[in-house]
């Protein structure tokens, strides 16, 4: 088996230990033990914030330097910040591990999925890509819904456990990245400009083409969308009516239970992707995204209960079901020494949009305040109403686009 042979077999095996994030399950339990709630999301928005700053810098870093470097990078940072969320409390070890956590993803982020492409193309296997990649997706997800299970599990002994598993799996990442080799290219040996700002310029510049645009900000809306569940699903759990979970004991059981079907949920979606792109195009299954995504916080803002909670169990489905369409999209139309520049914009954006409406609902909150059903509704409705503008405006351009894609209105 030559070097690249051994990147594509070990790359699902590397998704999969990249997403052992227990910690999700627990993490705004555990802070929330400690501190109030504006400062927990005061916490969540530093982790996005984070993000922001490192996001492009690291696919520039990736471009320039290699992508195995990177990676390596990712897991040291991943490997950091579990130690602080382990050994430290108060408000100013979580804003290192925040810190560093968004290192490790931002550093990840654009990064792996290039690195698939790349190792694909070197072997002229790059038409594989789609399918790969959605295999890679599920194999992550399904360790993910492990993770988190595992996570809940162990939080009911004791929160900081979901943080020693985390760690055990970015070890088990580091290890396999130091396996992988940098996948080389005789036909994309150009030299990469040394500018950072003008390689971030030119990828802005590709927001011109109708495709790169629309996809970009459908999927900035649908991350928001996704994220303001799984931002407040777990104080959603702690308010439930239900004499079970007086003092949340099995806050951290049910958190673990819901996110971890929810994670299957996304290896089914991941799953289906391919052949839902081949019934509806690109812009059906982002249309289905975006509809399930909206009914799912409009469920959230309704009614505190467990059947809402049961919906909030589908919220990966439709994150899963457009990530391989959408990276094939974009892949071919971004040369490789871009490649990761670019995937890191997006998800600078779709982190930067994120935080910003996080800092706008902190900022509508009292210093201090506990968590309430009124609140939590207040910050839903009005993230619904957010979101649907946005999408209808979005979704009213789709002609153009699927003109562009050439993909004939009755699949829609």
């Amino acid at each position: 088996m030559s070097n690249l042979q051994r990147n594509v077999v070990l790359y699902p095996w590397f998704r999969a230990a990249s997403d052992g994030h227990a910690w999700i399950t627990v993490f705004f339990l555990y802070m929330s033990q400690s501190l109030p709630l504006d400062q927990v999301i005061e916490l969540s928005a530093v982790y996005y914030l984070s993000v922001f700053l490192l996001e492009v810098p690291s696919g520039y870093f990736s471009d320039r330097i290699g992508r195995r470097r990177t990676l390596l990078i990712a897991a040291a940072a991943l490997i950091s910040s579990y130690g602080c969320f382990i050994v430290g409390a108060g408000y100013w070890w979580f804003a290192a591990g925040q810190f560093l956590l968004a290192m490790g993803i931002a550093m990840q982020s654009g990064t792996d999925t290039a690195f698939h492409y790349d190792s694909l193309k070197a072997l002229g296997r790059e038409a594989e890509y789609a399918s790969r990649e959605a295999k890679a997706e599920q194999w992550g997800l399904v360790m993910l819904a492990i993770a988190t299970l595992s996570g809940g599990v162990l939080g009911l002994l004791d929160l900081r456990l979901a943080y020693v598993f985390s760690l055990l799996s970015a070890t088990a990442m580091a290890f396999l990245v130091w396996r992988m080799v940098e996948p080389q290219h005789a036909d994309e040996s150009a030299a990469i400009p040394q500018s950072f700002a003008r390689v971030v310029w030119d990828c802005c510049l590709r927001l011109r083409d109708p495709i790169l645009g629309w996809v970009f900000l459908v999927v900035v809306l649908l991350y928001a969308m996704a994220h303001i569940v799984y931002e407040f699903y777990q104080p959603f759990i702690t308010l439930m009516p239900l004499p079970l979970l007086e003092a949340s004991a099995y806050a951290p059981l049910i958190s673990g239970i819901v996110i971890s079907v929810s994670m299957f949920g996304g290896a089914i979606g991941a799953r289906a992707s391919i052949a839902w792109q081949a019934k509806l195009g690109l812009i059906g299954v982002l249309a289905v995204a975006m509809l399930i995504q909206l009914g799912i916080v409009a469920a959230m803002a309704i009614a505190v209960s467990p059947l809402v909670l049961s919906l909030v169990c589908l919220r990966n489905f439709p994150m899963s079901l457009v990530h391989a369409p959408v990276r094939a999209a974009i892949a071919p139309r971004i040369e490789r020494r871009q490649r990761a520049t670019y995937l890191s914009l997006q998800g600078l954006a779709e982190r930067l949009f994120f935080a910003v409406l996080l800092l706008m609902l902190a900022s509508g909150l009292d210093p201090g305040a506990p968590i309430a059903e009124s609140t939590l509704t207040s910050i839903l409705t009005a993230t619904l109403w957010l979101g649907v503008v946005i999408a209808v405006v979005l979704f009213a351009c789709a002609g153009r686009i699927r003109r562009a894609l050439n993909e004939p209105s009755a699949r829609q």
